[in-house]
């Protein structure tokens, strides 16, 4: 394997955590994410709390048997104001604002991210049963199709800050600024980084095809050895020193490797992803979103520039 490639490094922004917006729709689980995030994640960033409310039209025959749809919308939104400020109070969150907007939720909360100018937004799990790999789409993936800027999938919050962060990586620009939010809040919190780059052997089995069983024997330790010295060199272009990351090179499927991994003690997964404009494929996109399913912890996906299409 090549060396760690530089591409796309002059539009890599440095990432900043000055502002979140938090999508809140009154369950447990996105209550808990807000206050998560509010008390350890960004604790010293503005906080937007954002609520969406999606009131569908009536069927033409219920019309006349119900208020109209703008009464009803300007109830629920002036309800929702109101139990979000109740909320506030509870938690004592000072200085946190509010929003509550008409539309559904991924729109509702990608457009106050961009409107706020936002770092980061970040939802909580819905109180729904889930299977590790085939619950239905959430909010939190709708979002990272279509927010400006990371997401942040609040679920299962460790009991503080994130103490030890996991890193899934591939040679893409996507990564490098994944590893560039893993050093900022390694910066804030003093968390451990573990990068950990999956590959399928795909090389092998051509080199199979082609050379025979022996030749591809021969190339299996080889393709492990390159991936790991480029994996070094990846995290020293990051501004890691050496002994401040622990990298981990596995070989199989990229999600299933990285979900046991952070299983075994992460409380905070980063991944890149393409974001607007459709999701990347390989690990940036399918890989990405099966983490976001399946792994037992918060997950921030990320992009590697707030402009990129």
């Amino acid at each position: 394997m090549a060396a760690a490639r530089d591409h796309n490094a002059e539009n890599l922004e440095p990432p900043r955590l000055s502002r979140v917006a938090v999508g809140v729709d009154f369950g447990a689980p996105s209550v808990a994410a807000a206050d998560w995030t509010i008390r350890h994640f960004a604790p010293r960033a503005e906080c937007l709390l954002v609520h969406a409310i999606d009131v569908p039209q009536p069927p033409s025959f219920l019309r006349d048997a119900f208020p109209s749809r703008s009464e009803i919308l300007k109830s629920a939104t002036e309800g929702a104001r109101a139990r979000l400020e109740r909320i506030r109070t509870a938690q004592g969150w000072d200085q946190v604002g509010i929003r509550v907007r008409e539309g559904r939720a991924d729109t509702v909360i990608a457009e106050a991210a961009k409107e706020s100018g936002a770092d980061v937004v970040v939802v909580g799990e819905h109180a729904r049963p889930r299977g590790s790999w085939s619950a239905p789409g959430s909010t939190a993936e709708a979002l990272v199709r279509c927010s400006p800027v990371p997401v942040l999938l609040a679920r299962n919050v460790p009991d503080g800050a994130p103490r030890r962060i996991l890193v899934g990586v591939d040679d893409s620009a996507h990564a490098r600024h994944a590893l560039a939010w893993a050093r900022l809040l390694a910066g804030e919190t003093g968390a451990s980084v573990t990068v950990v780059h999956v590959f399928q052997p795909v090389f092998l089995n051509v080199a199979m095809a082609v050379s025979g069983i022996d030749a591809a024997a021969q190339l299996g330790p080889k393709q492990r050895e390159l991936a790991a010295r480029w994996l070094d060199e990846l995290v020293q272009q990051a501004g890691f020193a050496s002994d401040e990351v622990t990298t981990i090179v596995e070989q199989g499927d990229p999600a299933t490797s990285i979900v046991a991994v952070q299983r075994g003690g992460h409380d905070l997964v980063i991944m890149g992803s393409r974001g607007a404009g459709g999701a990347a494929r390989w690990l940036l996109g399918s890989v990405a979103n099966a983490v976001l399913r399946g792994a037992g912890c918060p997950v921030l996906i990320v992009r590697h520039s707030r402009h990129d299409g």
